[in-house]
Parts: C-alpha cells; sequence; structure tokens
C-alpha cells in the first residue's frame, strides 16, 4: 500500500509539473508571433527534386565543401508566429517582406541547417526568373548599400553569385532592422526553374553562418523583438489545403498544438540543432544507439546512414529497382501493414506510424527515407559520434510532420511532443 502511496505521489508531482510548464508555455505563446506555413500545389517538381536537395544537404552540413560565401570585392518586446506555406509535405516556407515600405513580398523557404537570409534581386527575377519575386534596392528607403560580392558554388555545379546588402526584413509583425542578407544577381536557369520559393530563411545558429553574417535570429534577440530566445514549429501534412501548412512561432510556443509536456534535449555539438538520439527501432530491431541527429526543416526526408536504410528498406518491402529519382516508390495498399519506428530521445519513446513516414502523392506512395550516398558499397561497424557526416540522421519534414519541435538558441535545447 505504501508504494502504491509513493507511486500516486510521483505521479501527481509528474501531471503537475506537466501543468505548470504546459502554463509557461502557454504565457511564451501569449508573447509570441505566428507565422503562417503554405505551399504550392506541383508536387511533381518535388518527387524530381530529391536528388539535388541531398546535394544541398551534403553541402550544408560538409564545411570543407566550396559553399562558403566568399568574399570577393568590397566598397566602402514580444513574438511572431506566421503560417507556413506547405509544398506538398515537402517543403515549408513564409512570407515576408524587404525594405520600405513593405511592398517587395518574397516567398522564403524555412531552413533550420542554414542560419542566413538570401533573396533574388530584381534584375536578375526580371531577366531571368520571371516567375518569381525579387528585392530591389531603389525602391526602398532603408536600402544601405554593403557592397560585398559573394560566389556560393555547391556541389551540384550550380553557381550563386551578388551582393551582400542591407535593409528591413519584416516577418509578421516584426521589422528587424540593419539585415544583411545575400542579393543574388546571377543563377543557373534549371535552379530557378526547379525551386518554389525567391530565398531561403536560415534559422540556424551564428556558428554556422556564412562569412560571419549576422543572422535573422542574431538580429530579431539583439533587437529585443521576442521575448524569448525560441521559435517553434507545426508542420501541417494536410498537402490538399496549400494556404495551410502550419506555423512558425517566433518567441515562443503553444501548448494548444502538442499533448502531454514537451521533452527537452540539450544539444550535443553546438553548430547545428544537433542532439544524440538514444535509439532508434523499426519493428523491433535496431537501427542504431546514441546515434547523432541533425534538425532540419529544409530537407523534406528523413536522412539515414546506409546501414539503417538497408534494414528499413528491407522491413519495408523495397527493392533497389524501388528507387526512383532518389526516393523509394512503395505499393500504398501495403502501407497500413507497414511496422512503426520508435525513437528514444531524452529517454522517452517517439513513435513514426507508417502514415507518418510514408508519403502518399496523389496514389504514389513514396518512402520517407533515404541516405546521402547509394548505399552501394557494403557498410562495416562504424561509431555514432557525429563525426562522419554518412553516419549523421538527419530529421526532416517527415518527422516534422509527427511531431511538435522547439529550438531554444538561449539554452541550445531542443524540445519535442507529439502534435495534436
Amino acid at each position: 500500500m505504501q508504494s502504491l502511496q509513493k507511486l500516486g505521489l510521483a505521479l501527481t508531482l509528474v501531471l503537475i509539473l506537466c501543468l505548470t510548464k504546459s502554463i509557461a508555455e502557454s504565457n511564451r505563446w501569449r508573447k509570441s508571433v505566428q507565422l503562417n506555413l503554405h505551399r504550392e500545389k506541383n508536387h511533381t517538381k518535388i518527387l524530381r527534386s530529391f536528388e539535388n536537395q541531398k546535394l544541398r544537404l551534403k553541402e550544408k552540413l560538409d564545411p570543407t565543401t566550396d559553399t562558403a560565401l566568399t568574399s570577393l570585392s568590397v566598397s566602402e518586446t514580444s513574438g511572431t508566429k506566421d503560417n507556413l506555406i506547405n509544398s506538398h509535405n515537402t517543403e515549408y516556407y513564409v512570407t515576408a517582406d524587404l525594405g520600405t515600405p513593405k511592398t517587395q513580398k518574397v516567398t522564403l523557404l524555412v531552413d533550420t541547417a542554414s542560419a542566413n537570409l538570401l533573396v533574388y534581386s530584381s534584375k536578375f527575377v526580371k531577366a531571368s526568373c520571371s516567375q518569381h519575386n525579387g528585392y530591389n534596392s531603389s525602391k526602398s528607403v532603408t536600402y544601405q548599400p554593403n557592397g560585398t560580392a559573394f560566389e556560393i558554388q555547391f556541389a551540384s555545379q550550380d553557381v550563386l553569385t551578388g551582393i551582400l546588402s542591407t535593409d528591413t526584413f519584416t516577418l509578421g509583425d516584426l521589422s528587424v532592422k540593419n539585415q544583411t542578407f545575400a542579393e543574388i544577381n546571377s543563377a543557373p536557369q534549371n535552379l530557378c526553374k526547379r525551386s518554389n520559393f525567391d530565398g531561403i530563411l536560415g534559422l540556424g545558429l551564428p556558428e554556422i553562418a556564412l562569412d560571419g553574417v549576422p543572422t535573422p535570429l542574431d538580429n530579431i534577440v539583439d533587437q529585443g523583438l521576442i521575448d524569448e530566445p525560441i521559435f517553434s514549429f507545426f508542420v501541417n501534412r494536410n498537402a490538399s489545403d496549400a494556404s495551410n501548412g502550419g506555423v512558425l512561432l517566433l518567441g515562443g510556443a503553444d501548448p494548444t498544438l502538442y499533448r502531454g509536456c514537451l521533452t527537452y534535449v540539450p544539444l550535443s555539438k553546438v553548430a547545428f540543432w544537433q542532439i544524440t538520439v538514444g535509439q532508434v527501432k523499426i519493428g523491433g530491431k535496431k537501427l542504431c544507439t546514441n546515434c547523432q541527429a541533425i534538425f532540419d526543416v529544409g530537407t523534406s526526408l528523413i536522412i539515414v546512414p546506409c546501414k539503417a536504410l538497408k534494414i528499413i528498406n528491407q522491413k519495408l518491402g523495397l527493392k533497389k529497382t524501388d528507387l526512383k529519382n532518389g526516393a523509394h516508390i512503395i505499393d500504398c495498399s501495403k502501407v497500413s501493414s507497414l511496422p512503426n519506428i520508435v525513437l528514444n530521445i531524452g529517454w522517452k519513446d517517439f513513435t513514426l506510424t507508417p502514415s507518418d513516414y510514408i508519403l502518399n502523392y496523389t496514389g504514389t506512395c513514396v518512402s520517407g527515407f533515404s541516405s546521402l550516398s547509394d548505399c552501394s558499397a557494403d557498410q562495416t561497424e562504424v561509431n555514432d559520434d557525429g563525426e562522419d557526416l554518412n553516419e549523421i540522421w538527419v530529421f526532416g519534414d517527415v518527422f516534422f510532420g509527427a511531431f511538435f519541435i522547439l529550438f531554444d538558441f538561449g539554452l541550445k535545447l531542443i524540445g519535442i511532443a507529439p502534435k495534436v
């Protein structure tokens, strides 16, 4: 009887702690600002973009690749919540404004594995990329010339060039003054055609910022625009509604969007949003122990090491012939019989069901798992210390679709809870 009383007391304390945290998060939410996530409907472009996405991801993760912002020449408190644009459950965007007055609206890919703001220039858009919007410094009274030229060359052979510019950057109700960003004046036309956005909003930590340019997060906090140095995502998987892709909350979290308490996990390495995952299993089969994982809302799928991918594909009944355009196609009729995937994070189990990790593109079903390499070589035992890029897990939009994720860039923590 005494042990039962102790157990009851412990459960009561846990409940009180959870409620206390929920109240605290509720107060945070009232002080935050929401930005809407949204999407466009052409999912065939997204299916063809998976290979390019993996090239971009390799470049973001590997600082030794030639992707640095290269200086070529130099001339002389509240919060916000914004809706996200959902590109068929595989890319999420926000709309923002550049300059003053706020007439230059751009659609930005939200990316937590980069830390800078990049936007097409109006000259480039007019000449080579007419389906997009661009930034015109001559229309802004708050424009400040910077003049530093840059070149970004990707492993995919795409080269972006332009200059750094500084202006007011508006997200929802937040007007970020003196934000320096990359104004893209030249890019391959195929890059323009296959992208559904006018630029990239990097929400990574300053440790991965290119060329030391202050990040949007740095300026938002330094200018006192949010009370809490946090942001959070609720990603909507309802691909039929282009305007309702979920929300990005700057400065807070909304406890009405998740179940129970947030589980907080410290960053294992302060650079990317990277944590240690205790264990991952599929159908009782262990995929990794103490593995390193990076949260990247700018990546569509969950990227896993080859060793894990081979086990996952075996459990899903996938073969090499099912691989098309960098993704594995699976028979939609088999989805209901597939196993759950259980991730132990912060000593708590989080479950991905088949409906979470299988993307259904109007009758074409795609596995939510892929790898950075082609996995053709035999895999040997490796450690999971996070130093080998091929052994890092990347939690992309498939993961975000199942869980509410909070990023605390003050305390260097990530909070996770099941979505409502």
